[in-house]
């Protein structure tokens, strides 16, 4: 889990990106959380909400990872009622499954995948180090 201002474990794009993504992502009454998980045999960084009696749900994957960058292939045009603070939101594939992705710029100017929305099949997938952060004393 990621605090505010904590980054330990993190690599300097998720350090960069975090902050962006935690307020992006926000869902309400919940803790924003940056946590570590598997996605196959990747390790990923995984932008998740964290209920007030501790349950995870991821909300997307960091696409730092280069086999996890490689695998995305973009759509030609960003979603211009999503193009956040240039962050875009664009429609891509990830083999065969349809998948939103936010952007960013690239050193070239051309987009490059920032985070992939989670998905049905990433929830399946993904595997956090754990699901569940506390539980309450009975």
């Amino acid at each position: 889990m990621c605090g505010s201002v904590s980054a330990v474990g993190l690599e300097e794009d998720e350090r960069r990106t975090w902050p962006y993504l935690r307020e992006r992502l926000r869902v309400p009454g919940h803790l924003m959380a940056l946590m570590r998980g598997v996605l196959g045999d990747v390790e990923v960084a995984a932008v998740v909400a964290v209920t007030p009696q501790g349950v995870v749900r991821p909300q997307a994957i960091l696409a730092t990872p280069e086999p996890i960058r490689q695998e995305i292939i973009l759509g030609d045009e960003p979603d211009e009622a999503d193009d956040t603070d240039g962050h875009p939101l664009r429609a891509a594939r990830i083999g065969d499954d349809e998948v939103q992705v936010i952007t960013e710029p690239g050193p070239d100017g051309r987009a490059r995948p920032l985070a992939v929305l989670a998905t049905p099949w990433i929830d399946q997938h993904l595997l956090l180090y754990a699901r569940t952060l506390w539980h309450r004393r009975r």
